[in-house]
């Protein structure tokens, strides 16, 4: 078989699998994060309106994972190990605190725990538990939380 033959065949099975639309609720743990079934219930509780970015939604697997126990899966601070914790959890949904952040700061109070950026010790580091780029996307899922105000 030519090249150009093969090249023909397979233009089309690939720009068919580009065109696929995917529902947002059906992300799995083969999409990258390994967050199994979580995804389903953060990305209920993005905010109404804003359609979660490719970063967000991979941010959203892992905040289900690893945040949403202090923070709460709405990101108010008030997760089932909340109550438990002195002070509180930070609430994701108080824009003017959020606004005043930026990006740079949250990475490293996820990458570096509250310790790293004189806040509460008790927010633990994530910088060995999930790498550089899935940080980033944690930190984009964050942001989101303040959209529904």
């Amino acid at each position: 078989m030519t090249r150009t033959r093969v090249i023909a065949l397979l233009v089309p099975l690939l720009l068919a699998g580009c065109t696929a639309k995917r529902n947002p609720a059906s992300l799995s743990a083969a999409d990258s994060t390994r967050g199994g079934d979580s995804a389903a219930i953060v990305l209920q509780a993005a905010p109404v309106g804003h359609i979660l970015t490719y970063e967000e939604r991979q941010g959203s697997v892992l905040y289900a994972k690893y945040c949403a126990v202090c923070h709460g899966k709405e990101g108010k601070g008030d997760g089932f190990n909340a109550f438990n914790l002195d002070p509180r959890p930070r609430d994701f949904s108080d824009s003017a605190y959020m606004v005043a952040l930026s990006d740079g700061q949250i990475i490293q109070t996820i990458t570096g725990g509250g310790r790293s950026v004189n806040k509460s010790p008790l927010m633990p580091s994530y910088g060995w538990t999930i790498d550089r780029s899935q940080i980033q996307y944690v930190a984009a899922y964050v942001r989101t939380f303040v959209y529904g105000n």
